[in-house]
């Protein structure tokens, strides 16, 4: 945009002085992540923008993100666009600033955009063509790696003000000032006069730079119009307007004369950094737009402090030094070589083709590049060059790239375009040769036909494998000793880029086998399944093992060894068995036999059941296991055979006849294999039979009673026999075979319990029977103390007499008491206060515990009322009167019963407590003057008469 500076912001330079700041900035690295902010309207400099930044794009300095449009300007989106297909990037994102303003100073005119549209874009494109701005925005930095994109801000600021106040979306989830955070590294502004001033960007769209400068979350470099205005810019002198836009837009705009590269300038910081170009003056401070309510609108001042990442430049370099660097890049417009087609696209391997390059900025001395190297190129014209490639250059199908470089005007180089080189479809004729046998490889296959290539491949079942390429009617392949492994057939084919041929078959046939052993060669009849390893030549994975003809489950491990599933079915008898080897088609055949020789093992036992029995029994059969027996196994015992049922091969049942059982001893069983020897011996032991108890008697008995004799019937007694209580023998007399007697100590009656009474013979126990041990009855002789007096504390009771046991407990009145075992004469009972609480008499028992036990007969305990005492009366003296009165005796030994007595004759009384009674006289008339004796009697058990006190009477006359 061109800078308009007016007279008050140049007095306003006079005011500040720049403090040079020698800090450096950090510079990016190429290629810088762009996104190209322009209005592209007022001024033609912004042409030169975007000439430049494609210019660095094509040195790939640059990578391009995206181009927003901040002008109102109808045709300034579609000049962006007309210009970037210009130079071949006609995929760029383009945003458009929908809105009506800035429109002062002629910020929406433009002089060249609509012919530069028409003519070099699309005729009647308008902004409405393009998304907003705001869109595209976010678009390119939701897209770009974080803090890596460095916007160029040459225009106006609407478009930033409306990032910066984005709402998350179906583009990103984050909110525009959320997006700058993370995305942008740098805003680069082409605005503003620094450190201070007034300048048209700012002006014209004061509002919107005033916020974006206050709110803007990270950093921004200032390129004001200060140091560019003398730098200046414009296209070559000899480019055609007709075929350049940048051409065409100078002369529209002002007649071809160069203009100051202000956006230029920027762009070229934002790319290469300070370096020696730039110098930033003022780093890391604010710099203040202000808005349209101030006096100063769009003026700008740059201050130290704060530090709000806010930095201006000036330049290091000189103006001709600056002008030297970017008038080669905007004038790449007219000697940038830009290559739009090729024709042929396609070509056949193998050929030699001429290709004619088709688009701008040919020249005489512009070079061909065929995949980046020079070939002989023929000048056609401006927009026109050929090149002869020769059969070498297209003797390999893919596709290959041309593209055109022009040595003059700074070395440029156009983009590429694809040459796809093809071939036709290879046929195959034959292959040799064309069998093998399977294991036989590798081998080489030759194979012939036409239209081969030097990239052809033979392929096998589809998988190519390594070609040689002999001519074009001649190839050989290695087949894989993988591909020969198995007999079957193999689809040889030949495959290009230009297609596959039509297969032949190739036949990998199966050698017949031949068997040098197998393991094990003999094996014993009845035995189980087993694996045969068979040994020998040229197996294949599908050959079969035999057995006299019939094939068996085989595994194939390898070309000389193959394993087979024997079943026991096989071995089951004695004999001799062929076992041979058959390979299957293509192909293949049967082997030579090797014999399988099936013999009777010699048996071996483990167990017998029963291995024991009673002497005298019934005949019973006998279960015998072991291993490698056979039908015709035969059961001996001590050497005589007995009649033998064969059940497998680890199991015989025999008949042993009651002969062999009928008295005690030891048989020695074996097992004998016909033709294959004699088992080791077991023993079967023939035992005394168990005997069995009906009764005991006695079959109780009191504990802690004498020793004592237990008389024991039953059956199967013998010599011999013992009885046992609880598991423990003892002393024993044989009487018949139906009854033994046994001395039964008196420690096994000690406590009361039961007892286990069993009989033992050496054959076996019997079942038991129980011998139960009773708790006797107590009796009771006396107790100590036998009485106390009422209402005293708790104390213990001593209580004797016979037949206590542990656990005997006293009772009173039939209620239990803590009682402590003493001895079986005598226990002690805690005898609380509340039993003696009233007068009285207390049941005193004895009570053992089951088994047996009971309740001995009681003895009395009496509780006795105390003798009371008479400690005073009151009143006393007392007047005789006609009327009654109540005296009140205190003392002690009261009850709730006792009679106050006076004279001896009873007066009613009332019980008041232990230390007070009160006795109503109805009429102390009835006393006559003087002393009368006071006693009180307690009631029994116990009680009798108090002291007495003398009551006096006394008249008032």
């Amino acid at each position: 945009m061109k800078r308009l500076i007016s007279a008050a912001a140049m007095a306003c330079l006079l005011l500040f002085s720049a403090i040079p700041l020698f800090s450096q900035l950090q510079d990016p690295v190429a290629p810088v992540n762009i996104i190209f902010d322009d209005d592209m309207s007022m001024s033609v400099d912004d042409v030169g923008n975007h000439a430049v930044l494609w210019g660095l794009s094509d040195r790939g300095e640059v990578n391009v993100l995206a181009l927003i449009c901040s002008s109102a300007n109808d045709y300034s989106a579609p000049t962006m666009r007309a210009i970037a297909n210009y130079y071949g990037h006609p995929n760029v994102l383009i945003g458009a600033h929908k809105g009506m303003t800035p429109i002062l100073e002629n910020s929406a005119t433009s002089s060249y955009t609509q012919q530069i549209t028409n003519q070099f874009g699309t005729p009647g494109d308008t902004r409405a063509n393009y998304p907003d701005a705001v869109t595209v925005y976010r678009q390119a930095l939701a897209n770009a790696p974080d803090h890596s994109v460095y916007i160029v801000a040459s225009g106006y600021y609407q478009p930033l003000q409306a990032l910066l106040q984005s709402q998350p979306d179906s583009i990103s989830p984050l909110t525009g000032m959320q997006l700058v955070t993370q995305k942008v590294k740098r805003l680069v502004s082409e605005a503003g006069w620094f450190p201070s001033g007034n300048e048209h960007n700012f002006r014209v769209d004061a509002d919107a730079a005033s916020f974006v400068f206050a709110n803007w979350p990270g950093e921004i470099v200032s390129s004001g119009a200060q140091m560019s205005q003398d730098v200046i810019t414009g296209p070559s002198s000899t480019s055609d307007p007709t075929k350049d836009p940048v051409k065409d837009a100078w002369q529209l705009a002002n007649g071809g004369n160069p203009v100051a590269g202000f956006g230029q300038v920027a762009l070229l910081f934002a790319v290469r950094g300070l370096g020696t170009n730039f110098i930033a003056s003022g780093l890391n401070g604010q710099t203040t737009v202000f808005p349209t309510t101030s006096q100063c609108v769009g003026c700008n001042s740059w201050s130290q402090t704060p530090n709000m990442q806010q930095s201006y430049l000036n330049k290091q370099a000189t103006a001709a030094q600056l002008e030297a660097i970017l008038n080669p890049l905007l004038q790449s417009s007219s000697n940038m070589p830009i290559l739009r087609s090729i024709s042929p696209t396609s070509v056949p391997a193998g050929s030699s083709q001429t290709i004619t390059l088709t688009g701008t900025n040919f020249f005489a001395d512009s070079q061909i590049l065929f995949n980046g190297s020079s070939r002989p190129t023929t000048f056609l014209g401006g927009t026109q060059l050929s090149v002869q490639l020769s059969g070498s250059d297209l003797a390999n199908p893919g596709t290959q790239t041309l593209s055109v470089s022009n040595p003059e005007g700074g070395g440029w180089q156009s983009g590429s375009q694809n040459l796809t080189v093809f071939t036709t479809a290879p046929t195959l004729i034959g292959i040799s040769p064309s069998s093998a046998i399977a294991g036989s490889g590798p081998l080489t296959l030759t194979a012939t036909g036409t239209n081969f290539t030097a990239t052809s491949l033979v392929q096998v079942n589809g998988a190519s494998r390594s070609t040689a390429f002999v001519s074009s009617t001649q190839l050989t392949a290695t087949l894989t000793a993988g591909d020969l492994a198995n007999a079957g057939s193999l689809s040889i084919t030949v495959t290009s880029s230009g297609g596959t041929s039509a297969p032949l078959i190739f036949t990998v046939n199966n050698p017949v086998p031949s068997l040098t052993s197998i393991s094990p060669s003999t094996t014993f009849a009845g035995g189980p399944a087993f694996t045969l390893t068979v040994n020998g030549t040229k197996f294949v994975n599908g050959s079969v093992v035999q057995v006299n003809g019939s094939s068996r489950s085989t595994t194939f491990v390898s070309s000389t060894q193959l394993s087979a599933a024997i079943p026991a079915s096989d071995i089951a008898s004695a004999g001799t068995l062929s076992i041979t080897v058959v390979n299957p088609a293509p192909g293949g055949g049967a082997s030579a036999a090797l014999s399988l020789v099936v013999n009777n093992p010699p048996p071996s036992l483990t167990s017998i059941s029963p291995s024991t029995t009673f002497a005298g029994g019934p005949a019973f059969t006998l279960t015998v296991n072991g291993t490698s027996f056979v039908n015709g196994s035969v059961v001996q015992v001590n050497g005589s055979s007995r009649s033998t049922t064969f059940v497998g091969n680890t199991q015989l049942s025999a008949a042993i006849p009651a002969s062999d059982i009928a008295s005690t001893g030891t048989l020695s069983i074996t097992v004998v294999n016909p033709d294959g020897g004699a088992s080791a011996a077991l023993a079967l032991v023939v035992n005394n039979p168990v005997p069995t108890l009906t009764s005991i008697s006695p079959s109780t008995a009191f504990a802690g009673g004498p020793a004592f004799t237990l008389t024991v019937n039953g059956t199967n007694f013998i010599n011999g026999s013992v009885v046992q209580v609880n598991g423990s023998s003892r002393t024993t007399t044989f009487v018949s075979s139906a009854q033994l007697s046994a001395a039964i100590p008196a420690s096994d009656i000690a406590s009361a319990g039961t007892l286990s009474i069993t009989v033992v013979n050496p054959g076996g126990a019997s079942g038991s029977l129980t011998l139960t041990v009773n708790n006797p009855v107590p009796s009771l002789t006396s107790i100590s103390p036998s009485a106390t007096t009422v209402g005293g504390p708790a104390f213990t009771l001593t209580v004797n007499g016979s037949n206590f046991v542990n656990g005997a407990v006293v009772q009173v009145n039939g209620s239990s008491r803590n009682t402590t075992f003493v001895s079986g004469t005598q226990l002690s009972a805690t005898i609380p206060a509340n039993d003696i609480a009233s007068a009285g008499t207390l049941s005193i028992t004895v009570v053992n515990p089951a088994p047996g036990g009971g309740t001995s007969a009681h003895l009395t305990f009496t509780v006795n009322n105390p003798v009371p005492s008479i400690s005073s009366v009151s009143p006393n003296p007392v007047v005789s009167v006609l009327s009654g009165y109540t005296l009140t005796i205190s003392g002690s030994g009261f009850v709730s019963g006792s009679v106050v007595l006076i004279d001896g004759a009873q007066y009613p009384t009332t019980f008041v407590s232990s230390t007070q009674l009160k006795a109503q006289v109805a009429n102390s008339g009835l006393l006559s003057l003087g002393g009368h004796a006071v006693t009180v009697f307690n009631p029994a058990p116990g009680g009798g008469t108090s002291n007495a006190v003398t009551l006096t009477v006394i008249s008032l006359l």
